[in-house]
């Protein structure tokens, strides 16, 4: 088994519900390293290629909406089968569905608006994640 890099977004309502250190802890536990980290706001240029396969969709404006409602703490977690298993520690996209014990199904509830808020965001595949820390993560400027 090798090691590989997945990039955790932690979004609006996870920042501003006071949920970053939560992540962080949940990661640290299960032995993954963090090797970048920042506190970001989402520019429209960033969203549009990070959900480039969602841009056409009728509810892609509302998202956009979303992940600019404040500020996303952006993280690189490094380790053995990272992305398949912070992905089973984020839970299933739709709140209402996650598992407790999981993040969103701890932290994750639906909001009057109807907008989908579910605190992370995490790769799906070891190349999706590396074509997503490119996006936010300016390497060459970054301390490992």
């Amino acid at each position: 088994m090798h090691e590989e890099r997945t990039l955790i977004l932690v979004k609006p309502d996870g920042v501003s519900q006071g949920h970053i250190g939560e992540v962080i802890t949940r990661l640290e536990r299960k032995g993954y390293r963090i090797e970048a980290l920042k506190v970001t706001n989402a520019t429209r240029a960033q969203l549009d290629q990070h959900y480039e396969d969602k841009v056409d969709k009728p509810f892609y404006p509302e998202m956009v909406k979303y992940m600019q409602e404040g500020p996303i703490v952006a993280i690189i977690a490094a380790g053995i089968s990272v992305v398949s298993v912070f992905r089973r520690m984020a839970g299933k996209t739709n709140v209402s569905e996650a598992d407790f014990g999981t993040i969103r199904g701890d932290f994750g509830r639906e909001w009057g608006d109807g907008i989908i808020r579910n605190v992370v965001h995490s790769s799906d595949s070891v190349e999706h994640a590396e074509r997503e820390i490119a996006i936010w993560f300016e390497l060459k400027n970054v301390c490992f």
